[in-house]
């Protein structure tokens, strides 16, 4: 009996051991419960992009639905800066600064002057994101463009230039098509063998857009910011209009105001140099037997095509969310995301030559297109225009020089003499 006695004590001291660890473990498990990192909380990281920019269909492709299947909690929101009362200028009035602010380079010095901008350097760091796959023309030109030494920005995709032939015509006239790697020079004597007027009917040679395009490929500077002086007097500049005097004034040019997309798509233009957005507009064109070949090139700049074009998003000081902002931004950057953009018509702004390489794939029409040929040339620096009215004068000025008649020289001259007020007048301002 005793020996039973003492067996059942045995066991119920056992139990009351086994119990006592178990109790014990518990507190364990709850520190390691306090442990685990608390789960991301519900964001919503807005946008401003005009919409003529990027579609609300691309938005919701190439950010909203990438992140949201990598980051759960984010949602993401597009605000339409063409929408009236929806500019960056009437958002920050009205205190509704975006998260991130969507826009070309040349177009960053809003965010500087509306106190937008932001040193996205220390975001690149904490979440390693490698700047150096990037190409670094685009890198460079945001700083240039926001006149800043760090980055306030990254890009999304680029837009690159080409020159683009109507096929039929170069088959009725019996001239040999434009090859990639062609100069203008190259290109002006295909010009000059496709201008003629047959039937009552005119037909033009080539279109190569405004002279502020041919500066952009040789990186001439608008302004010497750093005398504050005017530079359109340089040898630079006159052998540029000199060169692009040349591309228009073959006889039978066309007269001022021309519809020159329109004259190409009806059949009445051989040439004209455009970008990727005009890629699309061309499909929708019924019956037109299209192709494309390099950027004409530049003896000044040999291997260069058109000047960096990249739709750029960055993160605005005011921002409450830039952890999860930066995690946008690092998703539509991403192989995968970069590389559906390529294969659906947007130029990856990679140096990945892998993505490069399917621009245009997922597009059945193009597959009969030199569609590569918007990604073979290297890309030009971008110039700031230092908040002037450098292009417009530019453009006034050579339109003197084609439709008034008025030389280069003088044209030159007059418009050194309309920089050199509007430097002068930006002095006048405070902060400049």
């Amino acid at each position: 009996m005793l020996n039973k006695t003492r067996s059942a004590m045995n066991v119920f001291v056992l139990l009351l051991a086994v119990g006592a660890v178990g109790c014990a473990a518990k507190p364990a498990d709850t520190q390691e419960e306090a442990n685990k990192p608390e789960a991301a909380q519900p964001v919503t990281i807005t946008i401003a992009a005009h919409g003529g920019a990027i579609t609300d269909e691309e938005v919701q492709r190439y950010i909203a639905d990438p992140v949201k299947k990598k980051y759960p909690h984010i949602t993401v929101k597009r605000i339409n800066i063409a929408e009236k009362g929806q500019t960056l200028r009437e958002l920050v009035a009205a205190k509704e600064i975006p998260d991130i602010a969507a826009n070309f380079p040349l177009n960053m010095n809003e965010l500087v002057e509306l106190g937008l901008h932001y040193n996205m350097d220390e975001l690149i760091k904490k979440y390693r994101f490698d700047v150096n796959r990037v190409q670094p023309e685009l890198v460079q030109s945001i700083k240039i463009g926001s006149d800043l030494d760090y980055l306030a920005g990254l890009p999304m995709f680029n837009q690159a230039f080409a020159l683009f032939y109507n096929k039929e015509l170069f088959d009725r006239f019996g001239v040999p098509y434009p090859k990639d790697n062609m100069t203008w020079e190259e290109v002006r004597d295909l010009a000059v063998k496709m201008t003629r007027s047959e039937s009552g009917v005119q037909y033009w040679g080539l279109w190569p857009d405004g002279a502020y395009r041919g500066a952009y490929q040789v990186s001439l500077p608008w302004v010497d910011a750093k005398n504050s002086k005017p530079v359109f007097q340089s040898q630079g500049w006159q052998d540029l209009f000199n060169l692009w005097y040349s591309l228009y004034k073959i006889p039978g040019y066309p007269p001022k105001g021309t519809n020159y997309a329109k004259e190409f798509t009806t059949g009445h233009l051989a040439m004209m140099t455009d970008s990727t957005s005009t890629l699309k507009s061309m499909l929708a064109v019924k019956d037109f037997n299209w192709d494309v070949v390099t950027y004409p090139q530049n003896a000044q700049a040999p291997g260069v095509g058109q000047r960096v074009d990249s739709y750029t998003m960055a993160i605005t000081s005011q921002s409450k969310n830039k952890d999860a902002a930066f995690q946008v931004l690092s998703v539509v950057l991403s192989d995968e995301v970069q590389t559906d953009m390529s294969r659906n018509g947007r130029l990856s702004v990679l140096k990945d030559s892998g993505i490069q390489n399917q621009f245009g794939k997922d597009i059945g029409e193009y597959s009969s297109k030199n569609v590569l040929a918007f990604t073979k040339l290297k890309l030009a620096l971008l110039q700031s225009f230092k908040n002037l009215p450098a292009a417009t004068i530019i453009i006034n000025s050579f339109n003197d020089v084609l439709y008034s008649g008025k030389d280069i020289n003088t044209a030159l001259r007059e418009a050194d003499e309309q920089m050199a007020k509007a430097i002068a007048e930006l002095l006048k301002q405070p902060n400049k």
